[in-house]
């Protein structure tokens, strides 16, 4: 079962390691979705320390139908067979290529308005939220490495889904549904120097059962600006060339209008507009990680995980939009 999803990879690929092999490539699995029909969705982040064979780090989010989005990290090493697992983050391989579920139960802080951009309060309590989404796949995986990425050993795909979830904010239960996608990836990330940014962008439209989404890297001081997209339609991955896409230049919290284009490798054009409907902020560096925009010398890029409204050829779904920058070039936009 599966075997029609999987791009010719063995079952085994998609299972969790409970140790990482090889020991310098980093595991990380990933789940990100949303429901329009409730404002509700989640972004499930674990990943595999780099100097430790069994520690996965943890970064969630979840966005609320208010509007607001509740941000939590942790790290712990829970992995047995068949579960990827931290401390509060776990991803259960149900069936290979088909069906996961994740589960993720812990304090996390509040982002209201301009604190998606700013960062929260120090006084403001924490909030005991947990979660629990169960994906199956809607379409087979795309091999993001492909032939311009890292080889093998090193792996990472990308694979829509369709969701069902709860969601439990010290008592008050938001049930969701919603589409998304998730991401497996083992690979290096030795070499971190001159980093300026990427993107990691797609949308799965129900209706037609169509979807895009690209993985790009910004241009560094010695290297060219790379990477690649794809479009799924009639039930077919095809590769494609990334005509445009959207930096990350400003730190807004919504309504930033951004376009992508993409040409297959058939010659299919595609371009898709979008605008953000929810965008929170966090910067990473020496110190940690901080919720916000900062722009200090601790600071070493600042990640948005953002949800986007897609529109393509008048059809309308929401999806994945995650952007990094140089905090420096960032420019934060309260209201």
């Amino acid at each position: 079962p599966g075997a029609e999803l999987s791009a010719g990879w063995a079952a085994d690929v998609d299972l969790p390691q409970v140790v990482k092999d090889p020991p310098d490539h980093n595991e990380a699995n990933w789940l990100y979705g949303y429901d329009p029909a409730t404002s509700t969705g989640a972004y499930l982040y674990l990943a595999a320390e780099r100097d430790d064979a069994q520690l996965r780090r943890e970064s969630v989010f979840v966005y609320l139908p208010d509007g607001s989005v509740l941000a939590g990290s942790g790290a712990g090493r829970g992995t047995r067979t068949g579960v990827a697992a931290g401390d509060h983050l776990e991803f259960e391989c149900v069936e290979p290529w088909r069906r996961w579920i994740g589960r993720y139960r812990a304090s996390m802080q509040r982002l209201v308005g301009d604190e998606l951009v700013l960062g929260p309060p120090a006084t403001r309590p924490e909030v005991v939220a947990s979660v629990e989404v169960a994906v199956e796949s809607v379409s087979p995986v795309w091999d993001t490495e492909g032939a311009w990425g890292e080889q093998p050993p090193s792996l990472r795909y990308h694979q829509f889904y369709a969701a069902t979830g709860r969601i439990d904010v010290e008592g008050e239960v938001h049930e969701f549904g919603g589409v998304g996608f998730r991401s497996h990836s083992r690979r290096r990330r030795d070499n971190m120097a001159g980093y300026t940014g990427h993107a990691i962008l797609n949308g799965f439209f129900p209706g037609s059962g169509r979807g895009f989404g690209l993985l790009r890297y910004r241009a560094t001081a010695d290297l060219p600006e790379r990477g690649r997209g794809f479009v799924y339609v009639d039930g077919r991955m095809h590769d494609a060339d990334v005509v445009d896409w959207p930096h990350l230049t400003e730190a807004r919290s919504s309504g930033e209008r951004v376009r992508v284009e993409l040409v297959t490798d058939d010659g299919m054009s595609v371009v898709v507009t979008g605008e953000t409907a929810v965008a929170p902020f966090v910067t990473a560096g020496a110190g940690g990680r901080r919720l916000g925009v900062h722009d200090d010398d601790g600071a070493a890029f600042t990640l948005s995980p953002a949800i986007c409204r897609w529109e393509w050829d008048g059809e309308v779904t929401y999806g994945a939009l995650e952007r990094s920058a140089v905090p420096r070039s960032l420019t934060p936009l309260k209201g």
